[in-house]
């Protein structure tokens, strides 16, 4: 009897410790389908587009106290940045301190005007983008409160657009083996799992572009 007691104890703790860990995975999803980012079709945030693909971009909009009530345009800013590729020559004695020169060569945006009393919060915005270009393209996401008071807020980064992925890459974008560092060559022409000392050394060596 002391035993079936103990067996029932440990079943029932096993059953509320699974539910417990399927509880967070499923909050923890939830959190990262509304982040603001781009998006697969699996709705897989992406770190590293590839060109031509079609992808989910969206802006979130998550304080209800600034947006309630308000009418808001939320929307989104690629910029291709032409730059010199990470090349060394094969006599250079110093290590690489940058880019010749890097301007920007073209545009993608566009944005919606929404009503936040119509949408419960978090509000997404959807959108839909394909990037015709490999490269380096900065990005910005913003949002600008029209009424019932003028304020605007945005935040930015930059996306490696690749033309391709190698084998080694997940439809996210990331390593199959978690142990592995992505890089993307120096043209953007393919993205590779690496190990992190060979990450490095090609960096240094100019076959991958310098981050960011």
């Amino acid at each position: 009897m002391k035993y079936l007691i103990l067996l029932l104890v440990i079943t029932a703790s096993a059953g509320i410790l699974q539910s417990t860990y399927a509880y967070h995975q499923e909050r923890e999803e939830l959190e990262e389908l509304q982040m603001t980012g781009i998006f697969n079709s699996q709705m897989n945030m992406i770190r590293f587009p590839v060109v031509g693909e079609q992808y989910h971009l969206q802006v979130v909009l998550r304080d209800e106290s600034q947006y309630q009530n308000s009418t808001v345009t939320v929307g989104y800013g690629f910029n291709h940045v032409e730059r010199i590729p990470n090349k060394l020559t094969p006599d250079s004695v110093k290590p690489f301190m940058g880019f010749d020169s890097q301007h920007s060569t073209s545009a993608m945006r566009d944005s919606q005007t929404i009503q936040t009393s119509q949408h419960d919060f978090p509000i997404i915005v959807n959108f839909t983008v394909a990037f015709e270009r490999p490269g380096v393209h900065h990005y910005s996401f913003f949002e600008h409160t029209i009424e019932p008071q003028g304020s605007a807020g945005s935040f930015g980064g930059g996306y490696h657009i690749v033309s391709q992925y190698s084998k080694a890459i997940g439809e996210d974008g990331g390593c199959k083996n978690p142990e592995l560092l992505t890089l993307a060559k120096h043209d953007f022409s393919t993205l590779v799992c690496v190990k992190a000392e060979t990450h490095h050394e090609l960096i240094t060596r100019g076959w991958g572009p310098l981050p960011g």
